[in-house]
């Protein structure tokens, strides 16, 4: 099969995300699509606003064929974490091109901003290590560095242009995604309606998922911008807030040390004792994030931080570079053809990814490394489950088998 690849969060899936999928199909003439998507918790660092297993019954509904799960440490990780976690799952999968959206919309000047952080990849690591050293934000000194270094070279674009890339949210993944493709050929579709962060906007039938959650907190209607399936999931779900998650988050760092804090993937600089000093203050979630934020420490790195010292993820403890096995979250008749070509590589030996659909019967298969990722991944989802009202034991991942949009309540707990 001819396969095209798509990395999502869906939180909420709605009218982009649809256009998103058809489009992919359209240019690519795939026969399936596969989706990456993250778990209960996002890269934004913030818990999903709808379950894993809800989600990828909705991506199934709305034309995906199968959705695997991107490991909740590389959800949780920084934009080359996130897009190389889930181009490695996507490649393993099979997929011939991965789709990801942009707002400049040109593969090739996502292409040539790629060519040249790979090129300068050490220097410009250097360089972007001593001035975020100095308290310049990660974002600013990314730039200042590619600025100075791009102004040696002479290109087919502006280095004006080449920046606007590094400052836009899904251009900055779509070049994270070009750096770590092998196999797969990239496929740029440009983003339309509002963008990434932006709230709502009446102009467009396209509203960003922060504009729908957003508007959903503050009881308008969403309605004209989501599937009635995803409005009906909203409606049967308590959906998640991040300011469900301040007594915890209070409790974990409390729990922690300055140094254990420091030793989180978004850790270090100081912010173990930012944090610890902060939180007495603080009267919410956000309120905290805010307090914390400054010029070197973004917010996201902030929120992705307090929830790695929730799910006691440390360097130390989790040092993977990427994941190792395939996680199946859901698929419908194309997608069990998939998985079908996948368990025949895997007797083979030649699949890159071992691929699990029953955690209970087919951990066995996984090494001590990879066992521990996946415990990580049930941690966070009992975790996810208990703060946001969900039966934690009926809905454990013990308990879930894979979604399949044939039946309608097929996320049921195991015999």
């Amino acid at each position: 099969m001819k396969i095209t690849g798509i990395t999502a969060e869906y939180n909420p899936l709605h009218n982009g995300h649809i256009y998103h999928m058809e489009e992919s199909r359209r240019i690519t003439g795939c026969d399936a699509l596969v989706v990456a998507m993250s778990g209960d918790f996002v890269q934004r660092g913030e818990p999903a606003m709808l379950d894993k297993w809800t989600r990828a019954g909705l991506a199934l509904e709305n034309g995906a064929d199968l959705v695997i799960e991107i490991p909740v440490l590389f959800c949780l990780g920084n934009a080359s974490q996130y897009a190389g976690a889930s181009v490695r799952l996507l490649e393993a999968a099979g997929c011939d091109h991965i789709s990801f959206g942009s707002e400049c919309g040109d593969a090739a000047l996502v292409d040539q901003v790629a060519h040249v952080i790979k090129n300068y990849r050490s220097e410009m690591d250097a360089e972007i290590a001593t001035l975020t050293r100095a308290g310049t934000s990660y974002p600013a000194a990314r730039s200042t560095v590619y600025r100075s270094i791009r102004m040696r070279g002479t290109e087919k674009y502006s280095v004006d242009d080449e920046l606007a890339i590094l400052s836009s949210p899904n251009d900055i993944l779509a070049v994270e995604y070009a750096l770590a493709m092998r196999s797969a050929e990239p496929v740029v579709i440009r983003r339309t309606g509002a963008g990434y962060n932006e709230g709502m906007t009446h102009e467009n039938e396209f509203q960003s998922a922060s504009g729908i959650r957003e508007m959903h907190r503050d009881g308008l209607d969403i309605t004209p911008y989501v599937p009635v399936d995803t409005f009906d999931a909203i409606l049967k779900s308590r959906a998640a807030e991040m300011s469900q998650w301040w007594d915890i988050i209070r409790y974990a760092v409390l729990s922690r040390s300055a140094k254990e804090i420091e030793d989180c993937p978004s850790g270090g600089d100081g912010l173990g004792n930012l944090l610890k000093k902060e939180l007495l203050r603080a009267e919410s979630a956000d309120a905290f994030i805010k307090a914390v934020k400054s010029k070197k420490y973004t917010y996201t790195r902030i929120s992705r931080l307090c929830m790695q010292v929730v799910l006691g993820i440390t360097r130390r403890r989790y040092p993977h570079s990427g994941p190792m096995y395939i996680r199946v979250l859901g698929f419908n008749e194309t997608g069990r053809r998939i998985l079908a070509e996948l368990r025949e590589k895997e007797a083979d030996h030649i699949c890159p990814l071992p691929v699990i659909t029953n955690i209970n019967r087919e951990s066995d298969k996984l090494g001590t490394s990879a066992l521990s990722l996946l415990e990580l991944d049930t941690h966070a989802a009992d975790i996810y489950n208990v703060i946001s009202g969900r039966d934690a034991a009926a809905c454990s991942d013990h308990r879930m088998r894979p979604r399949m949009p044939e039946r309608q309540n097929s996320a049921k707990p195991l015999p």
